[in-house]
């Protein structure tokens, strides 16, 4: 998986797992952690340092996908 690719998937799981209903949120969690283990792998990065270094990138796609969900709403 290329970053960029790689980026995509965690910014979507993160966003997934906030957005989750309750019964879905084990999932998600484990899906985004598995999405930043796959990353930080063979680094001294915790998944806590690369979700706080991607923390304005994330804010950045949440905002995108909720103003694309209101948009899809209102046509």
């Amino acid at each position: 998986m290329a970053r960029c690719e790689e980026l995509e998937a965690i910014l979507q799981a993160q966003f997934d797992l906030e957005y989750a209903e309750p019964g879905d949120l084990p999932e998600r969690l484990s899906r985004l952690n598995f999405l930043l283990d796959e990353v930080i792998a063979g680094t001294s990065l915790t998944r806590l340092d690369l979700l706080s270094a991607l923390r304005d990138r994330y804010k950045e796609y949440k905002r995108g996908q909720l103003l694309a969900e209101a948009r899809r709403r209102t046509v």
